[in-house]
Parts: structure tokens; C-alpha cells; sequence
């Protein structure tokens, strides 16, 4: 190990080794060229002081950048700073987090979609289609999201002075601790304490910086073609006899407890009543119109992810909808909409390019355009029939895959 290093990590074994390397019995009567007699701790000294030299260079190097960061403020999170732009169109997709002020504080934008993996294809020239004139969209989907960064991202939401619209995702994050947060999510730079602010400063935000510097003010993430590769090989991977034989015994191996009762209420979920209802409520008094969308999961999803999320999956996440609806549906700008009732949809495996996130285009055209259309709204009056029909077919469903069985009894044939 470098000398440098094993002084960082153990001063007093840097000295031990200094010592025996030398083979010193007595370090006392140890001379230099001059003759004079050093004292242990100056042998010491002269031998850390080249590391704390490298240390306050390394101290002062990092000090000067920080401060460049943040006087240059590439993230717009300050009230200074060059105030760099989303290029127009762009969908920045998991990068976005670390630009949710820079799309938030630019004035272009008056809708917001903040979703999750499931709603990160759309793109702003489709939302701004379908959504009609006047509207410029900008997408703050992201992987897996969680209550506290989602609650973060929709207070910022409430402060701004030019938002109209939101659609956002109603997942099952919600049935999870409030306080609970998407690892890769910098909530740090969306908090309330400054103090952690200094943990933007790491590479690619340095040369962000640079860039801005030299002029470019424009952010632009190249990814599409990427992301739809990416996609499309997802889709492939899934339709897989292998993998319909695999949920099929989850199926089977759940069945007799996929309806058990998790013995929640209301009560049970703050990171509904905590955070979302309130934000909400502010969004209502603001007269922002809001629409919460609950995704497509397929019938199998219940199965497959109730051994990572939780056992009693099916009835949390259907108490906590029921919840949402009864609380909410009633504030004068908020609808709620749903669409896994339909078995044709929720049932068919070949619609999805994983049991949770749905590939099929004709159902990703209907899951944005119910916000025009109001189709597939849940309110007081319907919630109930539409959980027990979640409920049945769950309970009853048998893995189904149309364009697969469809292959193997061609085959057969």
C-alpha cells in the first residue's frame, strides 16, 4: 500500500512500519547528515508533514471547486446562477433528478407528469398532443420512486407559480414507509438543509459546470434510441415460454393466500395522509388541476412481487387506493383514474414487457388520453365494484399469454 495511503488510513501503523523498515533500536540516537540528535517526535513530524501538505492541497483543490459549483449553481437549486434549460422536447428520463429545479423554475412549462418507469416513455410532442393547446409538458418520470422523493418533488411542485396541470402515478411506494427514499434520488439537493449541499460536487456535475461556463446552457440527453432498445429488448426477454412457466407456478404456489387481509386501514399508510393528501389539498386551493393515474399491473404482478414488496400485497394496495379515493376524489381539480379492472388489459401477459409495466402502445394511448377523455374514473360511487373486481380476478386469475399460446397452438397445429 502507498505510504500516502496507509497514512490516511492508520497514522500509528504508518509510523510502526517507518520505524521497522529502518530497523532503528534506539530512534534517539538517530543522526542526520548534519550530526545533530532528533527526537522521536520530530522524526515523526518530518515524516507526516509531506501527507498533511497533500491533504491541505487536496482540502483546498475540493474547497475551490465546491465553491465554483455553487456559484455557478448547474442545478438552478439557488436564487443565483446561470439558469440553464431543459432543451425543449428533451426526456431526460432517470437523469432528471438531478434537474428537477432547472424544469420546475423555467416558466415555459405550465404541466407536469411525474411518474415512474411506467410512464417514462411518454414524451412532451405526445403530451402536448394530447393534451391539447396551451400546454407545454415537460416528463419528471424516473426509476422507482419513493415517498419521501416523490413528497419532495410534489412540494416543489405546489410553489410554482406557473404550474396548471399535474398527472402523476399513484404506485405501491405508498404503502411503504413515508421516509423512504429512491437510493439514487439527490434529495439533498431538494431538501431544507444547505448544510449537505456540498454533495453535488462530484464529476459529472463539475464538467456540467464547465460546460455552462463555455457558454451551453442547454441540456440534452440523447437517449432515445437507447431507452427504446432498451425497451424493446425487455419485452423480447420477457415473452419467453420459460418465463409464463415461472409466473404460472408463482400462480399456482400463492393462490390459496393471495387474498389474505394485511389488517390495514386508513391509518396505516402516512405516506398517503402525511404527504400526498396535503399536497393535494394545496394543489385543489391553488385551483392546479391534478390527475392521479394508477398504472396498469398485470393480474400477476400480485404473485410475483409479493414476496419483495409484501405478502399481503393485493389487499394493502387495494385498502390504500380505496383510501386515496374517499379522501381525495371529492377536492374540487383532482381525479383519480384506474385501469387493471379489464382482464382483456391486466390479464394478458402480452401486453406487458414485465408484470408490471405495460408495452402494448394501444394501452399506453388510453392510460394519457383518459385525462381528455375522463375514462376510467374512480370516485366514491365506483371504488367499491372496482376493488372487488381487482379483487376476483386476482384471486381467480390463470397465466395467460395471447400472443405466446397463440404461437405454441399455431405449432401444435
Amino acid at each position: 500500500m502507498p505510504p500516502f495511503i496507509t497514512f490516511l488510513v492508520s497514522p500509528r501503523s504508518f509510523i510502526r512500519d517507518f520505524d521497522a523498515m529502518n530497523d532503528l533500536k534506539d530512534l534517539s540516537k538517530l543522526k542526520l547528515t548534519s550530526g545533530k540528535k532528533h527526537s522521536l517526535s520530530a522524526i515523526r513530524w518530518r515524516a507526516v508533514r509531506p501527507m498533511l501538505a497533500a491533504a491541505s492541497l487536496i482540502s483546498v483543490g475540493y474547497l475551490s471547486l465546491a465553491a465554483l459549483v455553487i456559484s455557478v449553481d448547474p442545478h438552478n437549486v439557488y436564487k443565483w446562477g446561470a439558469e440553464p434549460r431543459i432543451e425543449t422536447g428533451d426526456t431526460p428520463r432517470d437523469l432528471v433528478v438531478d434537474w428537477i429545479d432547472v424544469v420546475m423554475k423555467d416558466p415555459a412549462y405550465n404541466t407536469f407528469l411525474v411518474g415512474s418507469s411506467v410512464t417514462a416513455m411518454y414524451t412532451p410532442e405526445l403530451l402536448n398532443e394530447v393534451l391539447g393547446p396551451g400546454v407545454n409538458a415537460a416528463n419528471i418520470s424516473y426509476g422507482g420512486p419513493r415517498p419521501r422523493d416523490r413528497d419532495l418533488i410534489l412540494g416543489r411542485l405546489v410553489e410554482h407559480p406557473n404550474v396548471e396541470h399535474v398527472i402523476m402515478t399513484f404506485d405501491w411506494m405508498y404503502i411503504q414507509d413515508p421516509e423512504t427514499t429512491n437510493r439514487g434520488f439527490p434529495a439533498f439537493l431538494y431538501d431544507n438543509d444547505i448544510t449537505n449541499d456540498l454533495r453535488m460536487v462530484n464529476l459529472p456535475t463539475i464538467q456540467t459546470t464547465l460546460d455552462i461556463l463555455q457558454g451551453d446552457l442547454s441540456y440534452s440527453n440523447p437517449d432515445d434510441a437507447i431507452y427504446t432498445r432498451y425497451v424493446d429488448r425487455m419485452y423480447e426477454n420477457f415473452q419467453r415460454m420459460s418465463e409464463m412457466e415461472d409466473i404460472g407456478r408463482k400462480v399456482d404456489g400463492y393462490r390459496a393466500e393471495i387474498g389474505s387481509s394485511s389488517g390495514k386501514t386508513c391509518d396505516h399508510f402516512p405516506a398517503i395522509n402525511d404527504q400526498l393528501l396535503p399536497d393535494l389539498r394545496a394543489f385543489s386551493a391553488r385551483g392546479v388541476k391534478v390527475d392521479v393515474m394508477i398504472p396498469v399491473s398485470s393480474f400477476a404482478f400480485y404473485y410475483v412481487r409479493r414476496h419483495d414488496i409484501s405478502p399481503t400485497l393485493l389487499d394493502e394496495m387495494m385498502v390504500a387506493r380505496r383510501c386515496l379515493v374517499n379522501a381525495a376524489s371529492d377536492l374540487p381539480n383532482i381525479r383519480i383514474f384506474a385501469f387493471d379492472a379489464d382482464p382483456a388489459v391486466a390479464g394478458d401477459l402480452a401486453n406487458f414487457r414485465e408484470v408490471g409495466h405495460v408495452y402494448a402502445p394501444h394501452i399506453l394511448d388510453d392510460f394519457i388520453t383518459a385525462t381528455t377523455t375522463g375514462n376510467n374514473r374512480l370516485t366514491r360511487e365506483n371504488i367499491a365494484e372496482h376493488e372487488s373486481q381487482i379483487r376476483s380476478e386476482v384471486a381467480e386469475y390463470q397465466t395467460t399469454n395471447t400472443r405466446l399460446f397463440r404461437k405454441t397452438e399455431a405449432s401444435d397445429g
